[in-house]
Parts: C-alpha cells; structure tokens; sequence
C-alpha cells in the first residue's frame, strides 16, 4: 500500500494477473440458466428464484451459451404495460424505437436475450471487470471451452476479490 492509503502500482498488477477462478473459490454463485424456447414467464421465475443473480444465461438445446438476458430487460418487459410512459422518453431515436419493438413482441427468452457476454475461469478480473463494463452488465456468465454455463460471476465478487487480494478481507 501507498501513502494515503492508496494502493501501490504493483497491487494493481497482482489484479490485472488474477483469474475468475479464484472470485470463485469462496462465493460462488449458481447461474441462472434458461432454454431459448422458454416462455418469459419461465424466465422471470428462474431468475427470481436466484437472488444476487442479474443476467440470465440462454441455452440452446445442447446447453450451450447463445445469449444472455440482463435483468433491466426482464424487468422492462413486466412493466411495459404497467408504466408504458417511462419507454416513451427512451423513444428519441431509431434504437431507442427498435429496442421498445423487440421488447414488446418478445414471448420466448431467445426473442428478448442479447448477444452472449461471458467469461471462462482462466480468463482475469479486468477481462471479467471489462466485459461487464462495456456491456452495462451486473454479471457474466462463465462458460468451459464447449460454451458450457458452469458458473456465475458478478461485480460484487470482483470487489470481494480485489480486497481478498489487498489485505482488506478474509
């Protein structure tokens, strides 16, 4: 540690080089797991089932990752016709019009996921930290080399582990 209690530039390095593995070695979480064909309903109650968890990872027959869907989007399916007002203001722009369509047409999980965002265990904490900040996401899914989900890491394991690894936590 620096001064200050600011971290040393060689702390960071050790983070950089940590693999999601180890995030995992002491609270993992269970991954919440749909089919492509499941109804959204299905969808909603697998992912209530699982609190902490808030991206779904959707499988393809063969229980391969194809795409994931964001908890914002389960939600923003519920309430479209609860709160129809709050998507108008989102409604300026031709994404913003595409978007509201597929949500409201959507019935099955592969109508509403989006494109697969995931780690495997030896990809690092910054791979893991990156993914989930490029794509808005409060979790990845972790799949093996045949695009497995065999677990789930979300941001608050990455903060668990940055302590675990700067003498902040046991």
């Amino acid at each position: 540690m620096a001064k200050n209690n600011e971290p040393a530039a060689d702390d960071f390095e050790v983070t950089k080089r940590t693999l999601v593995r180890e995030a995992l070695e002491r609270a993992g979480k269970q991954p919440c797991r749909v089919h492509m064909d499941d109804d959204l309903r299905v969808v909603t109650e697998q992912l209530g089932a699982l609190p902490g968890v808030r991206t779904v990872a959707v499988v393809d027959s063969q229980e391969r990752l194809v795409g994931i869907i964001p908890m914002r989007l389960v939600l923003d399916d519920l309430f479209l016709e609860v709160a129809p007002e709050e998507f108008l203001a989102d409604l300026k722009d031709t994404r913003g019009v595409e978007e509201f369509g597929r949500i409201s047409r959507a019935r099955t999980a592969e109508e509403l996921m989006e494109e697969p965002a995931f780690v495997t265990m030896d990809d690092t904490a910054r791979d893991a930290f990156a993914r989930m900040h490029e794509r808005k996401l409060e979790g990845l899914p972790i799949v093996d080399a045949e695009m497995k989900v065999v677990g789930y890491l979300d941001r608050l394991q990455l903060l668990r582990l940055w302590l675990k690894k700067h003498g902040k936590a046991d």
